[in-house]
């Protein structure tokens, strides 16, 4: 099945992965003025599309849809994918689409919240009672209707349809009319009800996280100099358990017994920024309170080269410790 979604232009038609460089469209905006516009690129790997939104040329979320599922997808886990793809030569396809910001944030609510519930099973195949209903219960929020790997997104504001995006119609079909087609897919349309979202969502890129995987790495480097490695490294495991409770996102990073750090947390900027400094602060501390370390001289250390970005974030704000930059 291949995953077609509205675009209000494509600036790269489905092609093959292996054709084309993937880091360098997500990079394109900080070259060429012209590609600072929003959009999405949609990769579809086999049974599994992967989605890439931008916004000013750059990328800011990503997400995955397959037959078992959907939900939000880490960036650096999206490139890794498709690198490996592309190397394999399997038929990976890409394309490259603009569409507005308003159809971007209603194809986000669908793939970054749960459907709303409803209390009876909306039946796509009788739109004649669909749409009354949605109105009768005042409805807020965004109609998704797929049939056959096509999307379509419709917007409602108190029961009253006011836009919508949709795969694959002729700008000269009246809505009216393009819709009639879409229900006539009878049983094989489903439609599912999602919030509306005020602000498109934001997740950390792989600049991002390759920044909190060095302090990470470089923090376990330094306690190991005052501790040993094998007691550095349980104390960062510890350490992460204990962030973790609170700040889930830390669990997606892994740390090999040689100590290297790898995972692809999915998870916003400030979120990301809040575990790691939990995290780290559980580790100093034992550092500090067992092994005489200096939590404020190793921070210092290990965030010297990348200090303005991570001042920038409110990184330093969030530890216990006076930091000097």
């Amino acid at each position: 099945m291949i995953y077609r979604f509205p675009a209000d232009s494509a600036y790269l038609p489905r092609t093959k992965l292996s054709y084309v460089n993937l880091p360098g469209i997500l990079s394109d905006g900080k070259r060429d003025r012209s590609a600072r516009v929003p959009g999405y690129v949609a990769v579809q790997l086999g049974e599994r599309c992967f989605l890439v939104f931008l916004r000013g040329g750059e990328p800011f979320f990503a997400a995955r849809i397959h037959p078992g599922g959907r939900g939000p997808a880490a960036l650096s886990e999206v490139l890794r994918l498709c690198a490996t793809e592309s190397e394999r030569g399997e038929g990976g396809q890409i394309g490259y689409y603009g569409a507005s910001e308003d159809q971007l944030r209603a194809m986000a609510s669908t793939l970054s919240t749960e459907p709303l519930p409803w209390a009876e099973p909306l039946d796509a195949a009788r739109p004649e009672r669909l749409f009354p209903l949605l109105r009768e219960r005042s409805f807020s929020g965004v109609l998704e209707l797929t049939d056959d790997g096509r999307h379509h997104y419709l917007s409602f504001d108190d029961g009253a349809f006011r836009t919508g995006w949709f795969s694959e119609r002729d700008a000269r079909v009246p809505i009216p009319d393009f819709l009639r087609t879409v229900f006539d897919v009878g049983a094989g349309l489903k439609a599912t009800l999602y919030p509306r979202l005020a602000e498109l969502p934001v997740l950390a890129g792989p600049g991002f996280v390759d920044l909190y995987r060095r302090m990470i790495g470089g923090t376990l480097r330094e306690v190991a100099l005052a501790t040993g490695r094998e007691s550095a490294l349980a104390m960062l495991q510890r350490g992460q358990g204990l962030a973790a409770m609170e700040h889930p996102v830390v669990a997606a990073f892994d740390i090999t017994p040689e100590g290297r750090v790898a995972g692809d947390p999915v998870a916003s900027p400030t979120a990301l920024t809040d575990g790691v400094a939990a995290w780290l602060t559980e580790v100093l501390i034992s550092a500090s309170d067992h092994h005489g370390v200096d939590p404020a001289a190793l921070v210092e250390r290990v965030a010297r080269d990348s200090r303005f970005v991570l001042q920038e974030q409110g990184f330093f704000a969030r530890l216990p410790w006076a930091v000097a930059l």
